[in-house]
């Protein structure tokens, strides 16, 4: 999985990433599970934690080992158990199977060829017991191009050790490429620059007919494709997100 590489950036991750808008959807799916569940591109836990915390029995995956090392230290500080798996999710081979599999925050996309998008579909199906459901989200290409100006843009500054943090991002292309250049500034009290980082990431965009396509090549059923995580229909010209429900069959 070539992706983005988190380890440059995992000590300041939790910082500058709080989004919490798809949580209370995701802990509703996974008591609808009743059983083990694993998620995919687990991070730092931004979702981990709030799914243990509802009492999932969780298996989280990630191939970036600093991120999963600020996982599982806040873990232990919690108090909650999980394991952490450091591995390419294109190449999963995992010794349990599971009721239900996440790849949530739009992560599927950081997987930017189709080969490695349906290896990635083949891991998660061989990963589910029959009958298994597996979530996928995706951004709505119509809606996520309307963003992709290259104008600079970023969210308000954050406290940070040794000063304030300012994170801001730049995008460009979606056909279906995207690149992102995204800067991280930290100044201290009197507002000069201490350190500056810069990362080139990239993601795709998929279209809704080629997901499905791989996602049938890769033996789900189609159960269900929500436009947002109040599980509205889908709209092809206005939902943000296409949020997945595949089933593997049994």
């Amino acid at each position: 999985m070539p992706g983005i590489d988190y380890g440059g950036v995992a000590d300041l991750y939790d910082l500058y990433v709080t989004a919490d808008y798809d949580v209370e959807f995701f802990v509703a799916e996974v008591r609808r599970a009743r059983g083990p569940v694993l998620e995919l591109t687990s991070g730092t836990g931004r979702l981990s934690i709030p799914l243990l915390e509802a009492g999932a029995d969780l298996t989280c995956v990630d191939m970036s080992r600093p991120m999963l090392d600020v996982l599982e230290h806040k873990l232990a500080a919690r108090g909650l158990a999980a394991e952490v798996v450091c591995a390419d999710v294109c190449r999963l081979a995992l010794p349990r199977r599971f009721e239900l599999t996440i790849f949530p925050f739009q992560t599927f996309l950081e997987l930017v060829t189709e080969e490695d998008q349906a290896a990635a579909l083949a891991s998660a199906f061989a990963a589910l017991n029959p009958g298994g459901r597996f979530i996928c989200t995706l951004h709505n290409p119509a809606v996520r191009r309307a963003t992709l100006d290259g104008v600079l843009r970023g969210g308000g500054p954050v406290p940070a050790e040794g000063g304030t943090l300012v994170v801001t991002a730049s995008e460009r292309g979606g056909r279906p490429l995207v690149e992102r250049l995204q800067f991280f500034e930290l100044f201290d009290a009197r507002g000069l620059l201490v350190w500056k980082r810069m990362q080139v990431q990239e993601f795709t965009l998929v279209e809704r007919d080629d997901f499905e396509r791989l996602a049938r090549a890769a033996g789900f059923r189609v159960a269900r494709v929500y436009g947002d995580y109040r599980r509205s229909e889908f709209d092809p010209a206005t939902s943000p997100v296409m949020i997945w429900e595949l089933v593997r069959p049994g």
